[in-house]
Protein backbone atom coordinates (compact mmCIF):
# COMPACT_ATOMS: atom_id res chain seq x y z
CA UNK A 1 0.00 0.00 0.00
CA UNK A 2 0.91 3.37 -0.80
CA UNK A 3 1.20 6.58 2.03
CA UNK A 4 -2.20 7.30 0.60
CA UNK A 5 -3.43 3.99 1.53
CA UNK A 6 -3.75 3.29 -1.94
CA UNK A 7 -2.67 0.17 -3.59
CA UNK A 8 1.34 0.83 -5.35
CA UNK A 9 0.14 0.31 -8.84
CA UNK A 10 -3.16 2.56 -8.61
CA UNK A 11 -0.89 5.01 -6.79
CA UNK A 12 1.27 5.43 -9.35
CA UNK A 13 -1.29 5.29 -11.79
CA UNK A 14 -2.41 8.27 -10.58
CA UNK A 15 0.92 10.13 -10.35
CA UNK A 16 1.38 9.65 -13.99
CA UNK A 17 -2.69 10.34 -14.91
CA UNK A 18 -1.89 13.82 -13.39
CA UNK A 19 0.39 14.92 -16.09
CA UNK A 20 -3.00 15.50 -17.85
CA UNK A 21 -4.49 18.36 -15.37
CA UNK A 22 -1.25 20.09 -15.56
CA UNK A 23 -1.27 23.26 -16.69
CA UNK A 24 0.76 23.13 -20.27
CA UNK A 25 -1.19 19.86 -21.36
CA UNK A 26 -4.33 22.44 -20.36
CA UNK A 27 -3.15 25.59 -22.98
CA UNK A 28 -2.18 23.40 -25.42
CA UNK A 29 -5.33 21.40 -25.16
CA UNK A 30 -7.26 24.77 -25.10
CA UNK A 31 -5.25 26.04 -28.04
CA UNK A 32 -5.92 23.20 -29.84
CA UNK A 33 -10.10 23.53 -29.28
CA UNK A 34 -10.06 26.89 -30.64
CA UNK A 35 -8.38 25.26 -33.31
CA UNK A 36 -11.29 23.27 -33.89
CA UNK A 37 -13.93 25.90 -33.31
CA UNK A 38 -12.20 28.02 -35.80
CA UNK A 39 -12.41 25.34 -38.27
CA UNK A 40 -16.05 24.41 -37.56
CA UNK A 41 -16.82 28.19 -38.07
CA UNK A 42 -17.26 28.16 -41.90
CA UNK A 43 -19.53 25.62 -42.59
CA UNK A 44 -21.92 26.98 -39.20
CA UNK A 45 -21.88 30.42 -41.56
CA UNK A 46 -22.46 28.93 -44.43
CA UNK A 47 -26.86 29.32 -44.04
CA UNK A 48 -26.05 33.17 -43.15
CA UNK A 49 -22.81 33.89 -45.91
CA UNK A 50 -25.92 32.75 -48.59
CA UNK A 51 -27.83 34.99 -47.14
CA UNK A 52 -26.14 38.73 -46.33
CA UNK A 53 -23.32 37.77 -48.83
CA UNK A 54 -25.77 36.26 -51.65
CA UNK A 55 -23.12 33.54 -51.84
CA UNK A 56 -24.37 30.12 -53.94
CA UNK A 57 -23.78 26.62 -52.67
CA UNK A 58 -20.66 26.21 -55.19
CA UNK A 59 -19.17 29.57 -54.26
CA UNK A 60 -19.12 28.35 -50.62
CA UNK A 61 -17.66 24.89 -51.52
CA UNK A 62 -15.12 27.62 -52.79
CA UNK A 63 -14.32 29.45 -49.20
CA UNK A 64 -13.16 26.18 -47.95
CA UNK A 65 -11.24 25.07 -50.99
CA UNK A 66 -9.27 28.42 -49.81
CA UNK A 67 -8.80 27.92 -46.57
CA UNK A 68 -8.24 24.04 -46.59
CA UNK A 69 -5.39 24.37 -49.59
CA UNK A 70 -3.68 27.11 -47.33
CA UNK A 71 -3.56 24.93 -44.73
CA UNK A 72 -2.23 22.17 -46.53
CA UNK A 73 0.25 23.60 -48.15
CA UNK A 74 1.66 26.02 -44.95
CA UNK A 75 2.29 22.69 -43.16
CA UNK A 76 5.82 22.13 -44.66
CA UNK A 77 6.41 25.91 -43.53
CA UNK A 78 5.61 25.22 -39.76
CA UNK A 79 7.40 22.04 -40.00
CA UNK A 80 10.84 23.71 -41.57
CA UNK A 81 10.44 26.37 -38.81
CA UNK A 82 10.66 23.48 -36.04
CA UNK A 83 13.60 22.10 -38.16
CA UNK A 84 15.46 25.01 -38.71
CA UNK A 85 15.01 26.67 -34.69
CA UNK A 86 14.62 23.33 -32.78
CA UNK A 87 12.04 22.48 -30.66
CA UNK A 88 13.63 24.84 -27.99
CA UNK A 89 12.12 27.53 -29.68
CA UNK A 90 8.45 25.37 -30.72
CA UNK A 91 6.47 27.57 -28.01
CA UNK A 92 7.45 30.86 -29.72
CA UNK A 93 6.26 29.33 -33.13
CA UNK A 94 3.12 28.36 -31.75
CA UNK A 95 2.92 32.14 -30.39
CA UNK A 96 3.21 33.83 -33.19
CA UNK A 97 0.96 31.30 -35.10
CA UNK A 98 -1.60 31.72 -32.65
CA UNK A 99 -1.43 35.64 -33.16
CA UNK A 100 -1.68 35.82 -37.18
CA UNK A 101 -4.85 33.11 -36.84
CA UNK A 102 -6.33 35.42 -34.08
CA UNK A 103 -5.92 38.49 -36.55
CA UNK A 104 -6.96 36.77 -39.60
CA UNK A 105 -10.41 35.97 -37.81
CA UNK A 106 -11.31 38.92 -36.59
CA UNK A 107 -10.48 40.43 -40.27
CA UNK A 108 -12.93 37.75 -41.49
CA UNK A 109 -15.60 39.14 -39.42
CA UNK A 110 -15.03 42.64 -40.75
CA UNK A 111 -14.80 42.38 -44.42
CA UNK A 112 -18.28 42.18 -46.60
CA UNK A 113 -16.66 41.21 -50.37
CA UNK A 114 -15.81 38.28 -51.37
CA UNK A 115 -12.22 38.77 -52.22
CA UNK A 116 -11.56 40.02 -49.01
CA UNK A 117 -13.27 36.95 -47.45
CA UNK A 118 -11.17 34.63 -49.52
CA UNK A 119 -7.49 36.17 -48.76
CA UNK A 120 -8.40 36.68 -45.10
CA UNK A 121 -9.96 32.54 -44.68
CA UNK A 122 -6.90 31.87 -46.93
CA UNK A 123 -4.94 33.53 -44.45
CA UNK A 124 -6.98 31.89 -41.44
CA UNK A 125 -5.95 28.34 -43.14
CA UNK A 126 -1.79 29.22 -43.22
CA UNK A 127 -1.74 30.13 -39.57
CA UNK A 128 -4.25 27.44 -38.44
CA UNK A 129 -1.94 24.90 -40.28
CA UNK A 130 0.52 25.42 -37.23
CA UNK A 131 -1.20 23.65 -34.42
CA UNK A 132 -2.06 20.21 -34.92
CA UNK A 133 1.70 19.39 -35.65
CA UNK A 134 2.99 21.69 -33.11
CA UNK A 135 0.35 21.09 -30.29
CA UNK A 136 0.98 17.41 -31.31
CA UNK A 137 4.77 17.28 -30.90
CA UNK A 138 4.56 19.31 -27.49
CA UNK A 139 1.98 17.15 -26.05
CA UNK A 140 3.25 13.89 -26.65
CA UNK A 141 6.80 15.16 -25.09
CA UNK A 142 4.76 15.93 -21.95
CA UNK A 143 2.58 12.72 -21.36
CA UNK A 144 3.93 9.02 -20.94
CA UNK A 145 3.39 6.65 -23.93
CA UNK A 146 0.94 4.26 -21.92
CA UNK A 147 -1.49 7.85 -21.64
CA UNK A 148 -1.65 9.55 -25.05
CA UNK A 149 -4.28 7.68 -25.77
CA UNK A 150 -6.04 9.48 -23.23
CA UNK A 151 -4.56 12.33 -23.69
CA UNK A 152 -5.09 12.95 -27.06
CA UNK A 153 -8.94 11.53 -26.33
CA UNK A 154 -9.04 14.36 -23.71
CA UNK A 155 -7.66 16.70 -26.68
CA UNK A 156 -10.45 16.02 -29.02
CA UNK A 157 -13.35 16.11 -26.29
CA UNK A 158 -12.58 19.41 -25.83
CA UNK A 159 -12.17 20.20 -29.63
CA UNK A 160 -15.37 19.04 -30.09
CA UNK A 161 -17.04 20.59 -27.59
CA UNK A 162 -14.87 23.59 -28.88
CA UNK A 163 -16.61 23.50 -31.61
CA UNK A 164 -20.14 22.40 -30.61
CA UNK A 165 -20.48 25.86 -28.96
CA UNK A 166 -18.94 27.48 -32.10
CA UNK A 167 -21.71 26.13 -34.40
CA UNK A 168 -24.44 26.63 -32.03
CA UNK A 169 -23.98 29.84 -31.68
CA UNK A 170 -23.36 30.92 -34.54
CA UNK A 171 -27.42 29.71 -35.39
CA UNK A 172 -28.53 31.13 -31.96
CA UNK A 173 -27.24 34.49 -32.34
CA UNK A 174 -28.20 34.48 -36.14
CA UNK A 175 -25.15 36.76 -36.74
CA UNK A 176 -21.98 34.86 -37.77
CA UNK A 177 -19.59 37.81 -36.84
CA UNK A 178 -19.95 37.11 -33.36
CA UNK A 179 -18.25 33.87 -33.18
CA UNK A 180 -15.51 35.11 -35.20
CA UNK A 181 -15.05 38.05 -33.23
CA UNK A 182 -15.06 36.17 -29.73
CA UNK A 183 -12.83 33.14 -31.18
CA UNK A 184 -10.53 35.33 -32.70
CA UNK A 185 -10.27 37.95 -29.73
CA UNK A 186 -9.71 34.65 -27.14
CA UNK A 187 -6.88 33.24 -29.90
CA UNK A 188 -4.80 36.61 -30.05
CA UNK A 189 -4.53 36.10 -25.90
CA UNK A 190 -3.64 32.77 -26.00
CA UNK A 191 -0.89 33.59 -27.79
CA UNK A 192 0.67 35.34 -25.04
CA UNK A 193 -0.27 32.87 -22.75
CA UNK A 194 1.59 30.12 -25.05
CA UNK A 195 4.69 32.48 -25.22
CA UNK A 196 4.81 33.37 -21.09
CA UNK A 197 4.19 29.23 -20.08
CA UNK A 198 5.80 27.24 -22.46
CA UNK A 199 9.11 27.86 -22.95
CA UNK A 200 10.63 25.40 -20.69
CA UNK A 201 7.86 22.96 -20.97
CA UNK A 202 9.17 20.20 -23.30
CA UNK A 203 11.62 18.48 -22.21
CA UNK A 204 14.61 17.28 -24.01
CA UNK A 205 16.00 14.16 -23.23
CA UNK A 206 18.21 11.71 -24.25
CA UNK A 207 18.13 11.10 -28.36
CA UNK A 208 15.75 13.98 -28.31
CA UNK A 209 18.11 16.43 -27.47
CA UNK A 210 18.23 19.76 -28.88
CA UNK A 211 20.23 18.88 -32.23
CA UNK A 212 19.15 15.47 -32.62
CA UNK A 213 16.44 15.84 -35.35
CA UNK A 214 19.51 18.35 -37.15
CA UNK A 215 22.33 15.47 -37.68
CA UNK A 216 19.71 14.31 -40.49
CA UNK A 217 18.46 16.24 -43.02
CA UNK A 218 15.03 17.97 -43.47
CA UNK A 219 14.60 15.83 -46.86
CA UNK A 220 16.46 12.96 -45.64
CA UNK A 221 13.82 12.48 -43.01
CA UNK A 222 10.93 12.98 -45.57
CA UNK A 223 12.67 10.04 -47.37
CA UNK A 224 13.05 8.02 -44.23
CA UNK A 225 9.35 7.99 -42.85
CA UNK A 226 7.77 7.58 -46.49
CA UNK A 227 9.90 4.54 -46.48
CA UNK A 228 8.08 3.02 -43.63
CA UNK A 229 4.75 1.20 -44.34
CA UNK A 230 2.61 2.35 -41.53
CA UNK A 231 3.12 5.69 -42.27
CA UNK A 232 2.59 5.62 -46.17
CA UNK A 233 -1.09 3.54 -44.78
CA UNK A 234 -1.27 6.56 -42.25
CA UNK A 235 -1.46 8.96 -44.90
CA UNK A 236 -3.93 6.87 -47.43
CA UNK A 237 -6.33 6.20 -44.78
CA UNK A 238 -6.05 10.60 -44.16
CA UNK A 239 -6.58 11.00 -47.75
CA UNK A 240 -9.92 9.19 -47.66
CA UNK A 241 -11.07 9.65 -44.40
CA UNK A 242 -10.60 13.30 -44.31
CA UNK A 243 -12.92 13.60 -47.04
CA UNK A 244 -16.49 13.58 -45.69
CA UNK A 245 -15.75 15.45 -42.26
CA UNK A 246 -14.96 18.35 -44.87
CA UNK A 247 -18.06 17.50 -46.34
CA UNK A 248 -20.19 17.95 -43.69
CA UNK A 249 -19.83 22.00 -43.87
CA UNK A 250 -23.03 21.54 -45.83
CA UNK A 251 -24.54 20.07 -42.45
CA UNK A 252 -26.72 23.08 -41.65
CA UNK A 253 -27.92 23.96 -45.12
CA UNK A 254 -29.20 20.25 -45.25
CA UNK A 255 -30.87 21.15 -42.19
CA UNK A 256 -32.72 24.75 -43.05
CA UNK A 257 -33.57 23.15 -46.43
CA UNK A 258 -35.63 20.65 -44.76
CA UNK A 259 -37.23 23.26 -43.09
CA UNK A 260 -36.42 22.77 -39.27
CA UNK A 261 -36.47 25.56 -36.92
CA UNK A 262 -33.40 27.36 -35.45
CA UNK A 263 -34.20 25.89 -31.85
CA UNK A 264 -34.23 21.93 -33.88
CA UNK A 265 -31.02 23.47 -35.46
CA UNK A 266 -29.29 23.79 -32.71
CA UNK A 267 -30.18 20.92 -31.15
CA UNK A 268 -28.41 18.91 -33.54
CA UNK A 269 -25.52 20.43 -33.40
CA UNK A 270 -25.51 20.80 -29.18
CA UNK A 271 -26.63 17.20 -28.72
CA UNK A 272 -24.74 16.05 -31.55
CA UNK A 273 -21.71 17.91 -29.94
CA UNK A 274 -22.05 16.64 -26.33
CA UNK A 275 -22.15 13.24 -27.54
CA UNK A 276 -18.76 13.65 -29.61
CA UNK A 277 -16.75 15.10 -27.18
CA UNK A 278 -18.05 12.02 -25.30
CA UNK A 279 -17.07 9.96 -28.05
CA UNK A 280 -13.92 11.48 -28.92
CA UNK A 281 -12.36 10.82 -25.20
CA UNK A 282 -13.93 7.24 -25.61
CA UNK A 283 -11.93 6.69 -28.55
CA UNK A 284 -8.60 7.22 -26.77
CA UNK A 285 -9.57 5.27 -24.00
CA UNK A 286 -10.92 2.29 -26.11
CA UNK A 287 -7.53 2.91 -28.19
CA UNK A 288 -5.41 2.40 -24.67
CA UNK A 289 -7.39 -0.40 -23.42
CA UNK A 290 -6.53 -2.39 -27.25
CA UNK A 291 -3.18 -1.45 -27.91
CA UNK A 292 -1.78 -4.66 -25.95
CA UNK A 293 -3.55 -7.00 -28.62
CA UNK A 294 -2.26 -7.68 -32.47
CA UNK A 295 -4.16 -4.21 -34.11
CA UNK A 296 -5.95 -3.14 -31.17
CA UNK A 297 -5.27 0.29 -31.93
CA UNK A 298 -6.70 0.39 -35.50
CA UNK A 299 -9.36 -2.44 -34.83
CA UNK A 300 -10.84 0.56 -32.67
CA UNK A 301 -10.99 2.80 -35.55
CA UNK A 302 -12.30 -0.06 -38.64
CA UNK A 303 -15.31 -0.70 -35.80
CA UNK A 304 -15.83 3.60 -35.58
CA UNK A 305 -15.99 4.05 -39.26
CA UNK A 306 -17.88 0.90 -40.39
CA UNK A 307 -20.48 2.17 -37.34
CA UNK A 308 -20.27 5.75 -38.42
CA UNK A 309 -21.42 4.53 -41.99
CA UNK A 310 -24.60 3.03 -40.70
CA UNK A 311 -25.21 5.88 -38.23
CA UNK A 312 -24.41 8.76 -40.84
CA UNK A 313 -27.09 7.03 -43.30
CA UNK A 314 -29.98 7.19 -40.36
CA UNK A 315 -29.09 10.87 -40.11
CA UNK A 316 -28.69 11.81 -43.66
CA UNK A 317 -32.29 9.81 -45.29
CA UNK A 318 -34.93 10.42 -42.41
CA UNK A 319 -37.81 12.41 -42.85
CA UNK A 320 -38.60 13.26 -38.85
CA UNK A 321 -36.75 15.15 -36.67
CA UNK A 322 -36.87 12.06 -34.02
CA UNK A 323 -34.88 9.83 -36.39
CA UNK A 324 -32.47 12.39 -37.54
CA UNK A 325 -31.54 13.60 -34.30
CA UNK A 326 -30.89 9.96 -33.01
CA UNK A 327 -28.99 8.98 -36.17
CA UNK A 328 -26.72 12.27 -35.76
CA UNK A 329 -26.40 11.76 -32.04
CA UNK A 330 -24.86 7.96 -32.82
CA UNK A 331 -22.80 9.01 -35.50
CA UNK A 332 -20.57 11.69 -33.36
CA UNK A 333 -20.68 9.21 -30.43
CA UNK A 334 -18.92 6.36 -32.45
CA UNK A 335 -17.49 8.32 -35.86
CA UNK A 336 -15.02 10.45 -33.82
CA UNK A 337 -12.29 7.67 -32.20
CA UNK A 338 -10.18 7.26 -35.12
CA UNK A 339 -7.64 9.98 -34.40
CA UNK A 340 -7.22 9.53 -30.55
CA UNK A 341 -7.41 5.68 -30.93
CA UNK A 342 -5.26 4.81 -33.30
CA UNK A 343 -3.90 8.48 -35.66
CA UNK A 344 -2.39 10.14 -33.65
CA UNK A 345 -0.50 7.62 -31.09
CA UNK A 346 0.74 5.31 -33.63
CA UNK A 347 1.76 8.37 -35.51
CA UNK A 348 3.49 9.47 -32.53
CA UNK A 349 5.59 5.89 -32.30
CA UNK A 350 7.26 6.46 -35.64
CA UNK A 351 9.53 9.36 -34.82
CA UNK A 352 13.03 9.01 -33.35
CA UNK A 353 12.87 12.35 -31.63
CA UNK A 354 10.84 15.84 -31.87
CA UNK A 355 11.93 17.05 -34.73
CA UNK A 356 11.35 14.04 -37.04
CA UNK A 357 7.77 14.02 -35.36
CA UNK A 358 6.89 17.66 -36.37
CA UNK A 359 7.93 16.40 -39.97
CA UNK A 360 5.90 12.77 -39.64
CA UNK A 361 2.93 14.90 -38.35
CA UNK A 362 2.61 18.14 -41.30
CA UNK A 363 3.53 15.61 -43.95
CA UNK A 364 0.57 13.33 -42.96
CA UNK A 365 -1.93 16.14 -42.64
CA UNK A 366 -0.69 17.99 -45.73
CA UNK A 367 -1.67 14.95 -47.93
CA UNK A 368 -5.06 14.82 -45.56
CA UNK A 369 -5.74 18.06 -46.40
CA UNK A 370 -5.23 18.52 -49.61
CA UNK A 371 -7.33 15.35 -50.44
CA UNK A 372 -10.13 16.96 -48.11
CA UNK A 373 -9.53 20.51 -49.94
CA UNK A 374 -10.02 18.76 -53.58
CA UNK A 375 -12.83 16.23 -52.98
CA UNK A 376 -14.52 17.48 -49.73
CA UNK A 377 -17.05 20.72 -49.71
CA UNK A 378 -15.89 22.10 -53.19
CA UNK A 379 -16.97 18.27 -54.74
CA UNK A 380 -20.57 18.55 -52.78
CA UNK A 381 -21.07 22.19 -53.96
CA UNK A 382 -20.22 21.43 -57.36
CA UNK A 383 -21.87 18.05 -58.40
CA UNK A 384 -25.10 19.39 -55.99
CA UNK A 385 -25.63 22.58 -58.35
CA UNK A 386 -25.06 20.90 -61.48
CA UNK A 387 -27.84 18.01 -60.59
CA UNK A 388 -29.95 21.38 -59.41
CA UNK A 389 -29.46 22.60 -62.30
CA UNK A 390 -30.30 19.49 -64.40
CA UNK A 391 -33.43 18.45 -62.75
CA UNK A 392 -34.70 22.08 -62.65
CA UNK A 393 -35.14 22.07 -58.65
CA UNK A 394 -37.36 24.45 -57.45
CA UNK A 395 -38.09 23.42 -54.00
CA UNK A 396 -35.75 23.26 -50.84
CA UNK A 397 -37.39 19.66 -50.02
CA UNK A 398 -36.03 18.71 -53.41
CA UNK A 399 -32.59 20.11 -52.75
CA UNK A 400 -32.32 18.34 -49.65
CA UNK A 401 -32.81 15.48 -50.81
CA UNK A 402 -30.18 15.94 -53.37
CA UNK A 403 -27.92 17.15 -51.45
CA UNK A 404 -28.21 14.38 -49.25
CA UNK A 405 -28.09 11.61 -51.45
CA UNK A 406 -24.45 13.31 -52.41
CA UNK A 407 -23.27 13.08 -49.32
CA UNK A 408 -24.16 9.83 -48.66
CA UNK A 409 -23.01 7.96 -51.45
CA UNK A 410 -19.67 10.03 -52.06
CA UNK A 411 -18.75 9.46 -48.02
CA UNK A 412 -19.50 6.13 -47.99
CA UNK A 413 -16.83 5.47 -50.79
CA UNK A 414 -14.09 7.54 -49.09
CA UNK A 415 -14.94 5.60 -45.50
CA UNK A 416 -14.58 2.22 -47.34
CA UNK A 417 -11.17 3.28 -48.59
CA UNK A 418 -10.66 4.39 -45.47
CA UNK A 419 -10.96 1.22 -43.31
CA UNK A 420 -9.60 -0.34 -46.16
CA UNK A 421 -6.04 1.13 -45.22
CA UNK A 422 -6.86 0.99 -41.79
CA UNK A 423 -6.39 -3.03 -41.81
CA UNK A 424 -3.45 -2.44 -43.54
CA UNK A 425 -2.25 -0.07 -41.56
CA UNK A 426 -2.38 -2.80 -38.73
CA UNK A 427 -1.22 -5.32 -40.32
CA UNK A 428 2.10 -2.81 -41.40
CA UNK A 429 2.57 -1.92 -37.57
CA UNK A 430 2.44 -5.32 -36.57
CA UNK A 431 4.93 -6.53 -38.60
CA UNK A 432 7.36 -3.37 -37.85
CA UNK A 433 7.13 -3.92 -33.82
CA UNK A 434 7.93 -7.88 -34.22
CA UNK A 435 10.66 -6.87 -36.17
CA UNK A 436 11.90 -4.34 -33.67
CA UNK A 437 11.36 -6.56 -31.47
CA UNK A 438 13.48 -9.55 -33.03
CA UNK A 439 16.35 -6.87 -33.76
CA UNK A 440 16.21 -6.01 -30.01
CA UNK A 441 16.70 -9.79 -28.08
CA UNK A 442 19.36 -10.25 -31.28
CA UNK A 443 21.53 -7.30 -29.94
CA UNK A 444 20.62 -8.42 -26.35
CA UNK A 445 22.04 -11.63 -27.24
CA UNK A 446 25.24 -10.28 -28.64
CA UNK A 447 25.84 -8.13 -25.65
CA UNK A 448 25.54 -11.37 -23.22
CA UNK A 449 28.23 -13.23 -25.52
CA UNK A 450 30.31 -10.57 -25.44
CA UNK A 451 30.41 -9.81 -21.72
CA UNK A 452 30.54 -13.73 -21.30
CA UNK A 453 33.73 -13.57 -24.15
Amino acid sequence: MSSRGLPKNMASRWERSKVLLSFPVAVLVTIAALDSADKALLGASFPMLEKTLGLHVDTLGYFSLFTNLSYALCLPFWGWLVHRYTVKHAHTILSASCLLWGVATLSIARSNSIVAQAFFRALNGASLASILPLSQMMLVDLVPASLRGSAFGLQGLLEKAAATIATSAVVWFDDWRIPYLTVGSISVLMAFVAKQHLQMKVKIKGKDDDRSGHEMSLMAIFRRISQIPSFVYLVMQGLFGAVPWDMMSFHLLLLEWRGYSKEAIVSFQFVGGILGTVGALLGGVLGDHFAHLPNGRTGVAIASVLLGIVSYALFLFSETYQYSIVGNCLFYLVAGWCPAAACRPMCADLAQNQSERAQIIAAWVLLEKVSSAVFGAPLVGFLTKRLFDEESVSTNAEKAQILARNLFWLSTFFWAMCAFFFYRMGRAEHDRKKRLQREEANGSKYHDASHHA
